[in-house]
């Protein structure tokens, strides 16, 4: 049987499940108190759909790309968007995985962008051009594009997006993944 070459993705799914199913007694100790909270409170989810739209992003990326991926480029997905949103916004806490789905998606369309050649290049280029409208359209409007309930008091953060891309596409460009790409194949 071979190994996974997923760990951290499935890690990280199983963490949020977890975290979100302990909630809403975790809620207050891993979102709102704490400076740990930048770590924890991307794991709780406000509702389960929230959670499975999360999971089911950061599974299509993760299982297709962690393994050329560096990862780093998970920690950052998790920490830095908690960051920007509690910094640069109003808002007293964070929940959720957006942050780093969008980063894992960006990495994976730079990643094939860098490595791409011809007519899939082009293609691969289109569909990240399409891709960047969203969260480019979320920060100009100040509303996410995909507009989810979240419960009372719950609401969606586009900047938690946009930083989440902006990690991606430094990651999946970077010469650092290609020489660990090259490396691993």
């Amino acid at each position: 049987m071979r190994r996974c070459d997923f760990p951290w993705t499935v890690a990280i799914i199983a963490l949020a499940i977890a975290a979100t199913a302990a909630s809403p007694v975790a809620f207050d100790a891993l979102v709102v108190a704490g400076p740990w909270r930048v770590v924890t409170g991307p794991f709780v989810h406000a509702t389960w759909g929230h959670l499975i739209r999360d999971c089911a992003l950061v599974a299509i990326a993760g299982v297709a790309y962690e393994a050329v991926l560096p990862r780093w480029l998970f920690v950052a997905g998790i920490v830095l968007p908690p960051i920007a949103v509690l910094a640069f916004t109003d808002a007293s806490w964070y929940c959720g995985l957006s942050g780093l789905s969008h980063a894992l998606l960006a990495a994976a369309i730079a990643y094939e962008f860098r490595n791409r050649r011809g007519a899939a290049r082009v293609v691969v280029g289109a569909i990240g051009a399409v891709a960047a409208m969203k969260p480019l359209y979320e920060l100009i409007t100040g509303t996410p594009a995909f507009a989810m309930s979240l419960g009372a008091g719950v609401r969606q953060v586009p900047l938690a997006h946009a930083t989440g891309v902006c990690i991606g596409l430094l990651t999946g460009s970077s010469r650092h993944c290609r020489t660990r790409c090259s490396d691993r194949r």
